[in-house]
């Protein structure tokens, strides 16, 4: 019997504590957990993954793999016609699904055998105005298909024939079901009402009809219009109110319409729905239901953690309903859930999920809880006060504590199970604090976390504390940046999120000491290796070349530019967020809304000039950057005060600057005819020297731009032109198959540039004239060419070494990285955030470093050590031998308490 499956989420109701009791006296076994069974491949799509009965089909172009429930194996593959199935069930013996063959509004239902794979019979369902999919029950040897517009049709199960038809039926929404002698179609009609009818499956004949009677008012359905989408198995009628039918024993029926559920009789017979037979459920006494639904704790109003598909705090939960009060209780997973996870169904005793293109299959876990069963059979006693994890010792002197919530959403525990601890006068030094999650199976749940969370493009972590229990991410999102740490250590994960970074780490690695004492008295983490090497820790990303400057490197994150011992990492000052700029002995920091002179020694600002600044350039005692769409100023860069003011025709492109003329790039033109300009100023007196045509723009900006006192090269969509710097006179022009989309890089007499094709063009910088070309399989945005000691590197989809002159490969890895040398090395950066130490005479590995985050600055080697800034926050400083980091300077600092 095929039986639309319930997930809908209900008002969060606590869990009843009253529990069977044994012969002996003791607390009946309970379900407490579900434990991983099994789990197979499935498609990225959860609607390509279904359980019917006792079947899992799984969908690919062509092909329904159907699989046993119970185990995961194989039973059958079908081929089939059709690329994209939108309904599949199995019943009967029969494999059942429908595709459309105009848009969505014509569909064919196919049958199957399911024990030979070949083709029963296929039925064309009228065209319906809403192109409403046509559901599919079986009873006996009938196939009853429903559609709003159709109304029901009996087909012999076997051969396809019409055996019925039922069209004076309601013209609203509804869903079928059946029993072992009937079909049920619930339908919400036109004044609102709701009704549940039974037919004969073979003739179609009315048995019966009978009235729902529900607290949906009239009132309720104006509220409810546009609501979200119905979860699966469900169906929002025009009011927004979702019907449906949940799993019951044979010769009954469970409606459950909006929030409220009613129980009837094979007959018709309204029931009381706590006269529903506890035989089908879970637990030693049958008590709960099988799953209805895979989430979050239902009881849980706040998320301790911060995540997309708010899956925390660990783990994920099946929601079952307690059979004797209709309430809900929710039973952990043993692992993290994913982001996008969707509960398929049940069997009688395994709960099937599809989530990271797999399908697992989850056994429960029974026990005898002496707590509520929500908390997975861990005694509500055993859950440690939070504001004990941590000591003013720990946090700062006279730090004082707040203690919060004492409950898990509606479940009451004996001690808080949030704290926060606020020092008396630094408020970027509060630690909020959350016992997550308590379990024998903590440390699975940890590991499993670490593991999705690096796995996942929108979070960053950080490697160097990785292990000894603590984990620190990083999560970028439409809000912002957020930044937390998980702690375990024992049955006990800790959440802790801080606006610093630092001290969310140092207390971290308190809180974890604390537990440690408490669950492993006697041992001891090693203190951070001293490896020569340090990692700075901004509360975001770095993404500002490094600076080096002597004893100093200057780093710029998007919270504060940062002057760091460039031996020990220590912090000697820090002001308001720019990328360091270091020009004649002068420090400047370049910022989207101005720049500013700051002094090295001390951090202070010297002067600061705000406008809406790109393309910041600083040479020869001037400061020249684009502002807004049309203007180029000329600041001085002792004092800051606007030397010039140069307004460009049409739209602002990019700003180059050499030999004391100041280039700048511009569009103007109506929309698809765009030309490209480029104007030449006086960098002393922004008057202008020339102003050359550079033809058509294809409707990208005229930006890419490279000047040097011999040549100016400037791109305009698949063309670039080179010009005479003193008259602006074009030299050669050249074309290419595709938009260029970087700057030219001009090294000696070679100019290079990248197309969108992934070419790389190495063209004679006097003529203009085609030297060699390299082709790789697509552009990866990862173009970049640098050349020393006689070998140009470009990267983008491979590393590629080569000879300047011809072109002539000399090795080659399948790194698609962007590179830059330093001396007999080369780093390339992939997209992965690893940084990869090569040979460059013969590309061989010498050393990897995963960052934890995407990569925002090049590397810089100076003394023995290579500075690297990541968007997890952190500026490394690895030992260039090796690659090896080291810790924050300030956890050596610290002092065990």
């Amino acid at each position: 019997m095929l039986i639309t499956r319930c997930v809908k989420a209900l008002t969060a109701l606590s869990v009843a504590a009253a529990l069977a009791v044994a012969d002996d006296g003791r607390p009946a076994p309970e379900l407490i957990g579900w434990k991983a069974a099994w789990s197979v491949p499935a498609g990225e799509d959860a609607l390509q993954s279904r359980l019917s009965g006792d079947n899992l089909l799984l969908e690919t172009p062509g092909t329904v793999t159907v699989r046993d429930a119970d185990t995961g194996a194989i039973r059958r593959t079908v081929s089939t016609a059709v690329t994209n199935p939108t309904v599949l069930s199995t019943e009967a013996g029969i494999l059942f699904f429908t595709d459309s063959t105009k848009g969505v509004t014509n569909w064919v239902v196919h049958a199957y055998d399911l024990a030979s794979g070949s083709v029963l019979w296929r039925h064309a369902v009228p065209a319906s105005e809403n192109g409403d999919l046509p559901q599919i029950q079986v009873v006996g040897r009938a196939a009853v298909l429903y559609q709003r517009r159709s109304g029901l049709l009996s087909l012999d199960a076997r051969t396809g024939g019409v055996q019925a038809r039922a069209g004076d039926l309601p013209d609203r929404d509804g869903v079928i079901t059946g029993t072992s002698r009937s079909v049920m179609l619930l339908t919400r009609c036109k004044n609102g009402g709701v009704q549940l009818a039974s037919y004969d499956p073979r003739t179609l004949r009315r048995n019966w009809t009978r009235p729902v009677t529900t607290r949906h008012t009239a009132a309720d359905d104006g509220a409810r219009l546009g609501y979200e989408q119905p979860p699966e198995g469900f169906v929002v009628a025009d009011d927004g109110a979702w019907i449906g039918y949940e799993q019951a024993p044979e010769g009954f029926v469970v409606a459950d319409v909006h929030d409220e559920r009613f129980l009837f009789a094979e007959d018709g017979t309204p029931r009381p729905i706590s006269d529903l037979p506890i035989s089908h459920g879970l637990g030693g006494n049958g008590r709960w239901s099988m799953p209805l639904e895979v989430g979050r704790h239902p009881d849980v109003e706040d998320s301790a953690g911060f995540d997309s598909n708010n899956a925390w705090p660990l783990p994920g939960f099946l929601i079952s309903r307690d059979r004797d009060t209709g309430r809900l209780g929710a039973f952990p997973l043993d692992r993290p859930l994913p982001h996008y996870i969707t509960l398929l169904g049940s069997t009688s005793h395994l709960a099937l999920i599809h989530s990271d293109a797999h399908v697992t299959a989850f056994r429960p876990v029974y026990g005898r809880p002496t707590g509520p069963v929500a908390l997975g059979g861990v005694p509500p006693g055993d859950w440690p006060d939070a504001c004990s994890l941590l000591t003013p010792r720990d946090v700062a002197p006279g730090a004082r504590f707040l203690p919060g919530r004492r409950s898990l959403g509606r479940l009451t525990l004996p001690k808080p199970v949030t704290c926060d601890w606020v020092p008396p006068e630094d408020d970027r030094g509060v630690v909020s604090l959350s016992v997550s999650w308590v379990s024998p199976d903590a440390g699975a749940l940890f590991a499993a976390a670490a593991g999705q969370i690096k796995g996942h493009e929108s979070f960053d972590y950080d490697p160097t504390i990785e292990g000894e229990g603590i984990f620190s991410y990083t999560a970028h999102g439409p809000r912002g940046t957020f930044g937390a740490t998980l702690v375990n250590v024992g049955p006990v994960i800790v959440h802790l999120t801080s606006p610093s970074r630092l001290v969310q780490r140092l207390a971290a690695a308190r809180v974890r000491d604390n537990l440690m004492a408490r669950y492993r008295p006697g041992e001891r983490v090693r203190p951070p290796a001293r490896t020569g090497g340090w990692t700075h820790l901004a509360d975001e990303g770095v993404r500002a070349d490094p600076v080096v400057d002597g004893d100093v490197v200057y780093a710029g994150a998007d919270d504060g530019l940062y002057a760091l011992d460039a031996a020990t990492g220590r912090m000697r000052w820090r002001s308001g967020p720019a990328a360091p700029m270091l020009v004649d002995g002068l420090l400047y920091g370049a910022r989207s809304d101005g720049v500013a002179a700051v002094d090295a020694a001390t951090g202070r600002m010297r002067w600061n000039r705000q406008f809406d600044a790109s393309d910041i350039v600083i040479q020869a005692g001037g400061v020249y950057a684009g502002v807004g769409f049309t203007h180029v100023i000329a600041l001085d860069a002792a004092t800051g005060k606007q030397r010039w003011r140069f307004r460009v025709p049409g739209s602002l492109g990019n700003v180059a600057v050499a030999a004391g003329t100041v280039y700048v790039s511009s569009q103007e033109g109506r929309v698809g005819s765009e030309q490209g300009l480029l104007s030449a100023l006086d960098a002393k007196t922004g008057a202008l020297r020339w102003r050359s045509r550079l033809g058509a723009a294809n409707s990208i900006p005229a930006g890419y731009l490279t000047a040097t006192k011999e040549a100016v090269f400037a791109v305009t969509g698949a063309r670039v032109v080179a010009l005479d710097p003193a008259t602006g006179k074009a030299r050669w022009r050249a074309g290419f198959g595709d938009l260029v989309r970087y700057d030219p890089i001009m090294i000696g007499g070679t100019v290079y540039l990248g197309d969108l094709a992934g070419r790389t063009y190495a063209l004679d910088t006097a003529s203009g004239q085609e030297r060699w070309r390299l082709t790789t399989a697509g552009d990866s945005g990862l173009w970049s060419v640098t050349e020393s000691r006689g070998t140009v590197y470009i990267g983008g989809q491979d590393l590629h070494a080569l000879d300047p002159e011809t072109g002539q490969e000399r090795w080659r890895r399948p790194l698609t990285a962007k590179v830059s040398v330093h001396g007999d090395t080369v780093f390339a950066r992939d997209e992965g955030g690893m940084l990869h130490a090569l040979d460059a005479a013969t590309g061989a590995p010498r050393w990897r470093f995963q960052t934890g985050g995407h990569f925002q600055t090049l590397p810089v080697v100076a003394d023995g050590l290579v500075y690297v800034g990541s968007s997890n926050g952190n500026l490394y400083a690895l030992r260039a031998t090796d690659g090896l980091p080291g810790p924050n300077p300030a956890e050596l600092d610290r002092r065990p308490g």
